[in-house]
Parts: C-alpha cells; structure tokens; sequence
C-alpha cells in the first residue's frame, strides 16, 4: 500500500506546457535579499520552533533539537551562512517522509488523501531563514497581489471572505448581477512545475545565488510514505525523486506556491475580480447586463482555464461550482458555463473557507448547521452539569459552545435575523449551568458568568476586525478636508440596500460611531480597546443592535 500511495502522490506531468511568462507583468532586475544572518538570529529561530516529539527521517526531534540547542547555535550558524552564501541546500536535509492525511470520499481511494511531508528538524531552521529574506523581499517591492490571503501576514480567512462579500454585496448596490465562480484545483501542491518556478522568480528579481539556492532546494527531493500497520509496524515505500511540486508541510513550500499562482488575477483583472486563499480560487463576476454576464463569466473562464494549461495545473471540473447572487428586488437568471471538459450549472449555496453561502446571502443554511452542532453541545453541558463546579462548567462551554459561534466568522453571519434560534440555544445553556428555570431572565445571568451575549460577541469580534483592518475603514478626515466634529469617525458609505447595511463595512462603520468616546479613543491600542469594549459589554446585557443604540445614544 505505501508504495501505491507514493506513485499517486508522485506525479509525472501534469497537463500541457504552453509558454507562462507571457502572464507576468513585473520586472525587477537585481535580488536585494541579505544572505547573512547572525547567532542571535538562529537561537531566537530555534527557540521559536514548536516542541514536537513527530520528526523525519533522521529521528532528531524538535525536543531534541531546542534541548541540543546552546551546543549547536554557533555551527549551525556557519553552516546556514555557507548554504546562503553558495546557494547549496544540503543534499541530506532534502529527503522527508510523508503520512497520508485522509480528506474525504473512498478512505481506499488513494486520491483521497493528502501528503504530509515530514522534513527533518535542521531543514526547518534553514528554511526559517530563507523564509524571512524572501518574505521580506517581497512584501518591500510589493510584489504579491492582494487578492491573495493566505499563509501572509496581516491576511487570513477573515479578510478573503471580506474581500469576497464585500465585493458581491457592492455590485448588488449599484444594481449589478454578480456570480462567484469556485475553481477547484487537482493537486496543486504536486504540479507546481520546477522550471517554471524557477524562472517566475528570476522574473520577480530573485536571481542569482538567490535563485541557484531555490533551485537546490526543490530540485532532486526524495521522499517515501510511511504507515503503520494494525500492530503499529512501521510499514515504508521504497524512496523516490520527487520531479514536481513543492514539499507540503515544509516551511517554504507555502510561499514558493504564492510566487507559484500570484500572476493568476492579472490574467482576468479586466474580466473579472478574484480572492485567493492559497489554492482555493474564487472569480467574482459582475455585470449590469444579463447577456454580457453570461459572455464576461464565459470568457473569465477561458482566460482562467488557459492560465493553468500554460502553468501546468488541472482544474478538477466535478467539483467546480457557480453561485449567482441576487437581492429580493432581482431574478434569477438561467446560466450554463461550458468548458471543453464539462459543463456546470448555476447552484443555491456552496461552501467557502468553512462557510455556507447562499444566493442571497441570509445565512439561513449556515446557522441551520451550527445550530444543530450546538444543540449537542446543550446535550453534553446538561449531561455533566450534576458532576461538575461551575468554573468547569464555563471551561466546557468556551470549548464546545463558544469555539463553534464566536472565534470564527461571527462578523459575517452575527447580522442574519436566523441567529435567534442561536441566541436561544445560548439561553438555554446559560440557565442549565446556573440552575434557572426556561422562564427566568438570562441579563444577570451573563453578568454573574461574565460570559457575553450572542450580540455583544458579535460587536466585540466586529470591533475588533475594525481596528485591526482600518486601511478598509477610511476616515471622515481621510474623504474629506472639511473640519467638523465627525472627523475622527469612520466614513460611512450611503446605502439603502438592506443587505448592504448587514455587511461588515457598513456594519463595523457604524457600530464603531456609535461608541462612547471613551471607548472609541482606545482604537489604536488595541489590547486596552478590547478590554474596555468587553467590560462595557458585559454591563450592558445586548440582545439586538436597536438596544445597543439606545445605550450608546444616552
């Protein structure tokens, strides 16, 4: 079996080469990335590190390493300078071994499963540090397009889905049709062609002995998969070259991917918008016009599909999906996408970066799944309530109930009128662990808990994606040079689309106005602003936005 897995994840081409440097549109010249680094620089890396007992081939664990750590500072030094200097990736450090981490579908389907590379903990070290200057480097010369969200900083599924939303919820104001079309990627990790690579870095300015050390780093990899059997025998496949693909689990593979797929959105930028979180691939159409958003959708497709022949990735079309959104006020309309390989027709929801959209963006099936989830979380809270203290009680509510609603996406679906039946789950639970009866009022509860309500969880999570984001949120003085009293409040755009006024712009703009002043003036220490902002939620038990306006408004 392991040997059978190796020869799936191991491909040997991947589909037809057509020219990709055509698609770029950026040339810088000379490499500026600092080779060298320092002591301190490789200690503090090291340390950093998590302590795992997992390792690769060479059975030396992070634990061992950071233990082994003041013996080894000083040569590992040397020798990360050497591999800088000379753009030579040791030889040893460039075998991993891989475990299968099963997604879904057939468990005996081998295309089910994903390779997760193990590398060696050295390797981890030197990748860090090469990590850092290419990272750096690209970020100063403002290299990487912004529709990309993931594995950067200051990026995370939070502004993809944003940018996403915000970008349907703005065409369906100005009356426009919108669609989002999900494309599916075979493989992508392991198709990543090494030339081409290799030469979209050259390009972007990564020459030189920077780019030799690239080069040896990805080229003439081998890697085996391991299992273990029933008995836990280790089971392992015979070791193979690894001739495509970027490692997955290593630390540069990631960024060498964004470099990899980064001139995708420029191939459509006078078609179509995009959001990228690393493979997963969304294009937002929009058009005032039924036919020309059918032609636009048609050749955004097109532009999209010969972009990955020309860099030799593979859409998987079975799972590639179209979502039309529309308000109250618009029609549906009758779409087909045909492509060379099959044809999809417009759907009622699909799942983005763990949510649940549908057409007109109410959340309904969302919070329908989340709440079916929480209502096992009741279950179990009711279950150990006899046998349990209070403060244990509120550790299993923070872990089933409140890491389900509250520590991810709340600022997009925190706004749906659906959320009632959440609030009311909520409810319930709040009065199994304080012993109340279904008709007792749950305001003194939540302050004899200090466990927020579903709206102030909403408002503070909001808030703070405010702040933590502002270059989405001009000022007032930021629009205009007039100097009124409003001139530290955020720009509220004008909108009287309903669905717009729900949205995380409007919303957070609006919201955040309303705070006290006291409160409002913290914005840019963000530590002290959360602190106060939940103190000042916990004392005002909200249950609707009309309540915290009336609070807000004294």
């Amino acid at each position: 079996m392991a040997d059978k897995l190796i020869k799936n994840f191991s491909k040997e081409n991947c589909t037809t080469y057509i020219d990709p440097i055509k698609y770029l549109w950026q040339i810088i010249n000379n490499s500026k990335i600092r080779l060298k680094n320092t002591t301190n620089e490789i200690d503090k890396i090291v340390h950093s590190i998590k302590i795992k007992d997992s390792h690769g081939y060479d059975e030396i664990s992070t634990r061992l390493l950071k233990i082994s750590a003041p013996c080894i500072v000083s040569p590992l030094t040397y020798i990360t300078n050497k591999i800088l200097s000379t753009g030579i990736f040791p030889d040893r450090l460039k075998f991993s071994e891989v475990k299968p981490l099963y997604k879904d579908g057939d468990p005996l389907d081998f295309s089910n499963h994903r390779p997760i590379s193990l590398l060696t903990s050295f390797s981890k070290v030197i990748e860090k540090i090469t990590y850092k200057r290419l990272y750096h480097f690209l970020d100063q010369q403002k290299l990487m397009v912004n529709e990309q969200h993931g594995f950067r900083q200051k990026a995370s599924t939070e502004t993809a889905a944003f940018s996403l939303l915000n970008t349907i919820l703005l065409s369906l104001d100005r009356k426009s049709l919108a669609g989002r079309l999900f494309l599916d990627l075979k493989k992508v990790f392991d198709c990543v062609d090494h030339d081409i690579l290799l030469s979209k870095l050259n390009y972007y300015g990564i020459s030189g002995t920077a780019n030799e050390l690239m080069k040896s780093y990805i080229t003439d990899r081998y890697r085996r998969v391991v299992l273990y059997d029933k008995f836990f025998n280790k089971l392992v496949s015979e070791w193979k070259c690894i001739k495509h693909g970027v490692p997955q689990g290593s630390v540069l593979g990631p960024l060498l991917f964004l470099v990899y797929i980064n001139d995708l959105p420029r191939t459509i930028y006078n078609y179509a918008n995009s959001v990228l979180f690393a493979d997963d691939t969304s294009i937002i159409i929009t058009n005032t016009d039924a036919q020309e958003f059918k032609q636009t959708t048609d050749i955004a497709i097109q532009e999209t599909n010969d972009w990955f022949h020309s860099n030799l990735l593979t859409v998987n079309y079975n799972k590639t999906q179209f979502l039309q959104f529309f308000d109250k006020k618009q029609n549906k309309i009758p779409i087909q996408i045909i492509t060379s390989n099959s044809i999809f027709n417009n759907i009622n929801s699909m799942k983005f970066l763990g949510f649940t959209l549908d057409s007109t963006l109410s959340w309904r099936e969302h919070v329908t799944a989340l709440t079916l989830k929480l209502n096992k979380a009741c279950f179990a809270i009711r279950a150990i309530k006899p046998f349990m203290t209070t403060r244990v009680l509120k550790m299993v509510y923070y872990s089933y109930f409140h890491s389900i609603i509250m520590s991810y996406g709340i600022i997009f679906w925190g706004s749906s009128h659906f959320i009632i039946n959440i609030l009311r789950i909520q409810k319930r639970i709040i009065r199994i662990m304080t012993n109340r009866s279904k008709r007792d009022s749950c305001h003194q509860l939540h302050k004899q808990l200090q466990i927020l309500t579903l709206l102030g969880q909403y408002i503070l999570s909001l808030l703070l994606f405010v702040i933590k984001y502002r270059e989405f949120f001009p000022l007032n003085s930021d629009i205009h040079d007039r100097n009124t009293r409003y001139n530290d409040n955020l720009h509220s755009p004008t909108t009287n689309l309903k669905l717009v006024q729900n949205g995380v712009l409007y919303s957070g703009i609006k919201i955040f106005n309303r705070l006290p002043t006291s409160i409002k003036s913290l914005s840019k220490d963000p530590k002290h602003f959360k602190n106060k902002l939940k103190n000042f939620l916990l004392e005002h038990t909200l249950y609707s936005l009309n309540e915290y306006y009336q609070v807000t408004s004294k």
